[in-house]
């Protein structure tokens, strides 16, 4: 049993989803699509929907990256039997940071740049999916020490994506709707270590999505730098994130609510002192 927990990772198909991700970006990187615009009227004032490109690779990578996530997983001898966490949420990280990547790729300006960006992202996907799939199982060796690792990079995506979507400027009916879409996502994969049902789970993330959307709705009337909004972003989502997990294992208390508000504090301090 032990040595089915701590089964490596096939890096055959590990291989073939890494191959397939880059041979997309190397694809669209010389293949320009047209942009289309969807002019609609959203709360009584007309909104444009830009259908680029970029758009479509981002969306495509996402659905590469989801699907051969679950090839990878189902690898794996007991991901069928485990039953905690779902093997969807698993999904997660490795399609936002595949959607993530593509972005920031079509932003490069040079060539050696982007062949630079390539190889980090190609690096970055295949050590995602291989902690992911080091933790399907609680009892492996290094369960512990991989989901801390996945935990920081799901927060830091959720950094660098607050801070690019509140860099547009754009209407809070945009900007809003999809930090709280990003924001929910996440949470259900920070929440699901937790060990609890979906169905108990899932109100807990969209309450921080909601949270997140409605914070950004009030930062859009404050004029302060993309940073210093992703980063006040970032500490409502982790405070809220670790109220919930705390609530979910039942270990909320008072001294668990002062930790929170102390980093709440510091973080403020430093946004006070250091902005605009």
């Amino acid at each position: 049993m032990r040595e089915a927990v701590n089964k490596p990772v096939d890096r055959d198909r590990l291989s073939v989803l890494l191959a397939v991700l880059i041979l997309s970006s190397v694809l669209f990187r010389f293949i320009e699509l047209p942009e289309h615009v969807y002019r609609l009227q959203a709360l009584g004032s007309p909104l444009e929907i830009h259908a680029t490109g970029t758009l479509l690779l981002v969306t495509l990578m996402v659905g590469l990256a989801c699907t051969g996530t679950s090839l990878v997983l189902h690898d794996h001898p007991i991901v069928m039997e485990h039953s905690g966490r779902p093997v969807y949420i698993s999904w997660i990280l490795p399609g936002v940071l595949a959607g993530l990547s593509a972005y920031l790729l079509s932003l490069a300006p040079t060539l050696g740049l982007w062949i630079a960006g390539l190889i980090v992202f190609g690096v970055s996907i295949g050590l995602t999916v291989s902690a992911e799939y080091a933790t399907v199982s609680p009892d492996a060796r290094s369960y512990a020490t991989t989901r801390l690792a996945l935990n920081v990079l799901a927060y830091l995506m959720a950094f660098a994506l607050f801070v690019l979507i509140y860099q547009t400027r754009t209407r809070s009916l945009v900007t809003a709707t999809l930090t709280l879409l990003t924001a929910t996502v996440l949470a259900l994969d920070l929440l699901s270590v937790a060990d609890v049902s979906v169905s108990r789970m899932l109100p807990f993330a969209g309450i921080v999505g909601l949270i997140i959307g409605e914070s950004t709705w009030a930062l859009n009337y404050w004029q302060v730098s993309p940073w210093v909004g992703g980063l006040l972003l970032l500490l409502i989502f982790y405070t809220v994130i670790n109220i919930a997990h705390q609530h979910l294992l039942e270990r909320l208390s008072s001294s668990t609510l002062i930790e929170f508000a102390a980093v709440t504090v510091v973080v403020l301090l430093v946004v006070v002192l250091k902005g605009p």
